[in-house]
């Protein structure tokens, strides 16, 4: 039978992955933010036949830091994982790590379930975009079909475009990967949350 020790070093495992993944996603392996959302699934998603490390842990009620508002029932469109860069020529949606607009500590089942992101009337979860990433679009598994909450986060201009004036002719940009730059961003939440490192140690 495994110890609860044994679960605090597969804790500590599981978030080295997670840093390397985001070291990886900063220095331009954007698709390592698959790999960021397959970790998450197994530190939080429990189901009735998979067991998550925090439920082996007794840590199911623990607080993680959030780093965005809820949008209000009605909002048509909400960009809560991402912040937009333009200067130096360059143009960028990347996420906001620490510049967020709250930094704040939830329930870690609040956490899961809070949305995001609003694309096209379609509210996102961390949940949602996780499992999505995970289950289907190459974490664990490769599905022929998507969530559409996820398509409509992946797609080309699902945050907006960039655009810039050319020889008097306005060009426009679709913004992409909106949905590894949420990933990247809710990795940084998980690794900033002092109760959940606080595991490791204890």
């Amino acid at each position: 039978m495994t110890s609860t020790i044994d679960f605090k070093e597969h804790l500590s495992k599981q978030l080295g992955f997670l840093q390397r993944s985001c070291d990886a996603y900063d220095v331009g392996y954007l698709d390592e933010a698959i790999r960021i959302a397959t970790v998450i699934r197994v530190l939080v998603h429990q189901t009735k036949t998979s067991t998550s490390l925090l439920k082996h842990l007794g840590a199911t009620t623990i607080n993680l830091i959030s780093t965005t508002f809820e949008p209000s029932p009605q909002t048509i469109s909400f960009v809560g994982m991402g912040m937009m860069r333009i200067g130096g020529g360059k143009s960028e949606y990347s996420p906001h790590l620490g510049s967020g607009p709250i930094n704040e500590t939830v329930p870690v089942s609040k956490w899961w379930g809070q949305a995001v992101m609003v694309i096209d009337r379609q509210r996102i979860t961390r949940k949602s975009i996780v499992l999505a990433a995970a289950n289907k679009d190459g974490g664990a598994h490769v599905d022929t079909s998507l969530s559409s909450e996820y398509e409509a986060l992946a797609k080309d201009g699902a945050v907006g475009y960039f655009g810039h004036v050319s020889e008097g002719k306005e060009n426009y940009k679709p913004i992409g990967s909106a949905h590894l730059v949420t990933l990247r961003q809710i990795g940084y939440e998980v690794l900033s949350s002092p109760e959940l490192i606080a595991y490791c140690h204890g």
